[in-house]
């Protein structure tokens, strides 16, 4: 496979913001250093606003035991910070526009609440990072009276943003080696006054790589286990900087396998051109929705869900699971407006798929490992065949249609099918039928090789 031209062919199929579209190949080098309690892990991510009735630090200090036996060890809370009220969006704004880099949100409780959290997070062996907003701040940021050099301006001294929909918030000037102190200054903060693990930041490629090469070292200086989540799709950001970006491109291309527009090889080709084009420390955060996309249960509905879920916490990187996702919620909370979760409404079967396969990720570090094993099969349109390696070997075998599928594979490999151990199925019947494999609609099954 010419991988750089398979790259470019891949990617032109997607449209979404935030991806490079420049094909280059770090592979070789080994990218920043990835936290040895992260393997393996699955992101939860919290919006306090609508996580709870009362919307409040408290509200999520109380869930976090609830967390805890989901298996997540990791949380993101998005921005917790004051929000604007110049340009305001909705009745209580957006929490991507920050007043106060130095403060929390009121809204959410105190700064010792927060802190309380934080603390309590840690008591359960959980790590917690907060969303970074680098790029912009709110038009009514509290200290642009006294740096006013922080934020573009146009030749009539204005302020100017990239994105002109974004009208609650102006864009941060990077030329200026005072902006680029000041966010290191606050980025310091948070690490050295309310000990959080590391980072989500947003819109990461709208802010000079150069500002993260120089920033990232310093802060692992302070805590050298430190995590970094770009939200973008790049490599360029994983050589020293980043652990983590976006694979937004593998989001777009399951909703095109699940329209039917593309066959399941594309993710298998996207899997692997992906990991030889990015550091080898890399892990990608993987996902069905987050709180800029529609809730996967809306998207990919109830019974299809299921094999798209599997996959993704079958494949190498980091799942990423948002607040209700995980009980089947449909309802997209608002980013301006308290709109809280109904926790009482929950898929129960969709919960304990996702119980599973948080464990089952942790038991079998094949799973997040980045080995793959492709063997030849036919049916390659509608369902897809892997093998992972790693201390454990796992064969993956996922029909992403509604309709019956046969697989035919090399005597090897269904016999080491036929005589492993099953860990997972979706369906609970036999696939093993007369010298074939045979899977239900929409069904996926794990399987251990002996």
């Amino acid at each position: 496979m010419d991988i750089k031209k398979r790259y470019s062919e891949i990617i032109s199929k997607t449209k979404t913001f935030g991806i490079e579209r420049k094909c280059v190949d770090l592979n070789m080098h080994s990218g920043a250093p990835v936290p040895g309690w992260l393997p393996g892990e699955t992101l939860y991510e919290i919006y306090v606003r609508s996580f709870s009735n009362q919307g409040s630090f408290n509200a999520v200090k109380e869930k976090l035991e609830h967390i805890k036996k989901l298996g997540i060890n990791l949380i993101w809370l998005m921005p917790i910070y004051p929000i604007g009220e110049l340009g305001r969006k909705g009745s209580l704004g957006s929490p991507y526009s920050v007043r106060d880099y130095f403060n929390v949100n009121p809204e959410y409780g105190s700064n010792d609440e927060f802190k309380e959290l934080v603390n309590a997070a840690h008591t359960l062996d959980m790590k917690v990072i907060i969303d970074m907003v680098p790029n912009h701040v709110a038009n009514d940021y509290n200290q642009l009276s006294l740096k006013p050099y922080l934020i573009k301006r146009n030749s009539q001294g204005e302020p100017v943003r990239k994105i002109e929909d974004w009208t609650d918030i102006i864009d941060m000037d990077y030329n200026n080696p005072g902006t680029r102190e000041h966010i290191l200054n606050v980025m310091r903060f948070w690490i050295t006054e309310y000990d959080i693990d590391g980072y989500r930041c947003d819109v990461a490629g709208m802010v000079p790589g150069s500002f993260w090469d120089w920033a990232a070292p310093q802060l692992r200086k302070i805590k050298n286990d430190f995590y970094l989540l770009a939200e973008w799709e790049s490599p360029f950001l994983h050589k020293d900087s980043f652990q983590s970006s976006y694979d937004w491109t593998l989001y777009e291309l399951m909703k095109l396998v699940y329209k039917r527009a593309e066959s399941v090889q594309i993710l298998l080709d996207w899997i692997y051109v992906k990991s030889k084009l990015y550091p080898k420390n890399s892990l990608s955060l993987r996902f069905l929705e987050n709180h800029d996309k529609p809730r996967s249960a809306s998207i990919f509905k109830q019974e299809a869900i299921k094999p798209y879920l599997v996959f993704l916490f079958s494949i190498d990187g980091l799942p990423l699971i948002y607040n209700g996702q995980e009980i089947g919620s449909k309802k997209y909370p608002s980013l301006f407006e308290r709109q809280p979760i109904d926790w009482h409404n929950r898929d129960d079967e969709l919960y304990q798929l996702y119980k599973k396969l948080i464990q089952l990720r942790k038991e079998y570090p094949a799973l997040a490992s980045k080995e793959y094993l492709f063997p030849d099969h036919i049916n390659k349109n509608n369902a897809a065949v892997f093998v992972k390696k790693g201390n454990d070997q796992i064969s993956l075998l996922i029909n992403f249609n509604n309709q019956i599928e046969e697989i035919f594979l090399a005597d090897e490999f269904m016999q080491s099918i036929k005589n492993g151990c099953v860990i997972l199925n979706t369906k609970e019947n036999q696939i093993w039928q007369s010298g074939k494999l045979v899977l239900q609609p929409l069904q996926a099954v794990m399987v251990k090789i002996k």
